[in-house]
C-alpha cells in the first residue's frame, strides 16, 4: 500500500462518486477504479458500495478506513514538511561545546537565542569541553560546532573563525598587594607565582600567562590545574595568582579578585570552530549566522 492508494481513496469518499473523484485527482476515472480495487484486494476488506457506474456509498470497513487515512495523510504531510524545512536547515538539532569563558560572556547565550528567534523548530544540545577534548569530538562527529581558544593551527578536517575577542584579566588573593589597584600591567606581574591551565589544555595554543608577561622574562608556574574553575579555586587558596579571560571574572570565588590587564600584547580570542566538509544544511546554516554577526561587530 502506497500514500497515493490512500489519496485515491479519500478523494473518492469525499465526493462519493468516481467521475468527480477522478476529475479532482486529474486522472482517469477507470484507472482511480482500478486502483480503488486493488487496494480492497490489499486490504481484503470493501470499503465502497456501488450504487451505479459512478456513485458509491462508503461501507463500515470504509468509514473507519476514511479515519485511519485522513490521519496517514496528516503526518505524511507533516513528515514532508519536516523533510523539506529539514532540507533547508530552517529545523534539526545542533551539538555545540563550549568553553566556560564563552558562557560567561554571553556568547553562547545570544547567539543560540538569535538564532532560535529566526528558526524556532532548531533545538540545542549543549557540552561544555575544553578546546582539545572540543576539536577532537568535532573529528568523530559528536560535536557540530564549537566555541573554542584559538589554536596556532586547526587540526585536519577542521576550520574556523575569531567570533569574540575579550582582555585577559589578572586573578589575584583578595590580600595580594596587586589587589589594591584598579589596574594591573604587564610589567607588575613579573616575579610572581602563577597558577597555569594544564599542559594539555595550552598545547599548541598561546598562554594566557606569555601573552601578558614582558619578552625575554622567565615565567614561575608554581602549579597547575584542570580547567578555569578549579585555577579560580586555586588562586583562592594562596598558591598563586593567574591570567584569565576577563569573562570569567563574573564567577564570584570567595579570597578571589580580579584586576582588568592593560597594555597585554593580545586578546583572549573565542573561535568558532567547525567541519570543513560539514554538510548537514542547519549546520551550516547556524555557522553562517554566527558569521554574519562576527561581520557587524
Amino acid at each position: 500500500m502506497e500514500l497515493r492508494h490512500l489519496k485515491y481513496f479519500v478523494a473518492v469518499a469525499e465526493e462519493l462518486h468516481f467521475a468527480r473523484a477522478a476529475e479532482r485527482l486529474n486522472i482517469s476515472a477507470p484507472t482511480l477504479s482500478h486502483q480503488i480495487s486493488a487496494l480492497e484486494t490489499m486490504l481484503g476488506a470493501m470499503l465502497l458500495t456501488r450504487k451505479n457506474k459512478s456513485a458509491v456509498t462508503l461501507t463500515h470497513a470504509g468509514k473507519r478506513f476514511l479515519t485511519a487515512a485522513h490521519e496517514v495523510l496528516k503526518q505524511g504531510a507533516y513528515a514532508e514538511t519536516v523533510g523539506r524545512r529539514a532540507a533547508r536547515g530552517d529545523a534539526g538539532s545542533i551539538a555545540v561545546g563550549y568553553l566556560l569563558s564563552a558562557g560567561c560572556s554571553g556568547l553562547i547565550s545570544t547567539t543560540l537565542a538569535g538564532f532560535k528567534k529566526l528558526h524556532p523548530e532548531v533545538t540545542f544540545n549543549l557540552t561544555n569541553l575544553q578546546t582539545v577534548p572540543q576539536f577532537k569530538a568535532l573529528v568523530d562527529g559528536t560535536l557540530d560546532v564549537g566555541f573554542t581558544r584559538a589554536p596556532n593551527r586547526y587540526p585536519t578536517g577542521l576550520t574556523g573563525f575569531i567570533i569574540e575577542q575579550q582582555p585577559f584579566c589578572v586573578a589575584l588573593p583578595e590580600n595580594h598587594p596587586l589587589a589594591a589597584r584598579k589596574h594591573v600591567t604587564p610589567a607588575m606581574l613579573v616575579n610572581e607565582n602563577f597558577v597555569a591551565l594544564s599542559l594539555e589544555m595550552e598545547l599548541g595554543f598561546w598562554s594566557n600567562i606569555a601573552s601578558v608577561t614582558p619578552p625575554g622574562v622567565s615565567i614561575n608556574i608554581v602549579d597547575r590545574a584542570p580547567d578555569a574553575f578549579s585555577l579560580i579555586a586555586m588562586v583562592g587558596a594562596g598558591v598563586g595568582i593567574s591570567v584569565l579571560s576577563a569573562s570569567l571574572s563574573r564567577i564570584d570565588v570567595p579570597g578571589v579578585v580580579f584586576r582588568k590587564i592593560v597594555d597585554a600584547k593580545r586578546m583572549a580570542n573565542h573561535t568558532v570552530v567547525y567541519r570543513k566538509n560539514e554538510g548537514a544544511p542547519v549546520v551550516t546554516k547556524f555557522i553562517d549566522y554566527l558569521r554574519a554577526q562576527t561581520n557587524r561587530h
